[in-house]
């Protein structure tokens, strides 16, 4: 059965099982972080109770920030997983059913139809590696990478996911060494301390005809900044979404109107 067909409940069972096989966890206590989490990012912004145990990391990120530090040992955390298997879940995994629905680009055609012919796709910040995983099962015939910041936990359990789906896990894009006809990036830039930038190095050095991206710029999380910088200068929060679509545009791409609620995750096409 296709990853994204498994009912999450018996997939999380199923990955707790393999992660274990790795990383020494408690898997009862990963069962329960999980489901405190996805309730709590499933929840209204208004209704939000404090996470239980990634609070703490959370706080330990922000308390860096405030000091004018980074602390970017909380994707070390033995139980950051936790976090990444309910992003997985409520968004990445969404983001992909959503776009090979048949409706999800005009009332007759699927953005999976316009992306008919893409033979190469990277995953930016792949986080457990499903998301990568799954598009390989969407894109069979494609070569698939995902990037992961080595020496992590996950790292270790992207390489496993890797062997097991048939992809390619590397630590950045200059380990890429093909153009790359479809970005994946699912909140991935706001956890970029140069998020403009970056995205410029991976147009340099890919060459993506499209882009799928969602960003939360505007939102308080593990990993995210107060403000980005852009070479000399810092820009705010609230002002960086405009940009990073601005940079698009400079680069000859324009966003395709889906059908896709909130139009989410955006598509970009070359032009």
């Amino acid at each position: 059965m296709e990853l994204l067909e498994i009912p999450p409940k018996l997939l999380l069972i199923q990955f707790l099982d393999d992660y274990a096989n790795y990383q020494k966890i408690d898997k009862a206590k990963a069962f329960v972080l999980i489901n405190e989490t996805t309730k709590y990012y499933k929840s209204g912004s208004t209704e939000r109770d404090q996470l239980v145990y990634l609070q703490y990391i959370e706080n330990k990120w922000y308390n860096a920030l405030n000091k004018n530090t980074i602390d970017y040992s909380v994707y070390d955390d033995d139980y950051y997983f936790t976090d990444l298997w309910a992003c997985w879940i409520i968004y990445s995994r969404d983001y992909l059913r959503n776009i090979i629905k048949a409706n999800s680009l005009t009332e007759k055609i699927s953005i999976l139809d316009l992306l008919s012919n893409i033979n190469s796709v990277i995953d930016l910040g792949c986080g457990i590696s499903y998301t990568t995983a799954a598009l390989k099962q969407i894109f069979s015939s494609a070569k698939i990478f995902g990037t992961n910041i080595v020496d992590t936990k996950q790292y270790t359990f992207c390489k496993f996911m890797s062997k097991k789906y048939d992809f390619n896990v590397i630590p950045d894009i200059s380990y890429c060494n093909i153009n790359i006809d479809l970005v994946f990036a699912s909140e991935y830039f706001e956890h970029i301390e140069r998020p403009l930038e970056h995205l410029q190095d991976v147009i340099n050095k890919l060459h993506p005809k499209y882009f799928l991206i969602a960003n939360a710029f505007n939102t308080r999380s593990i990993g995210h900044f107060y403000n980005y910088k852009h070479y000399a200068g810092i820009i705010r929060q609230e002002n960086i979404s405009k940009l990073f679509n601005n940079l698009l545009i400079r680069n000859g791409y324009i966003k395709v109107k889906t059908k896709l609620w909130n139009n989410k995750p955006n598509l970009w096409q070359k032009i």
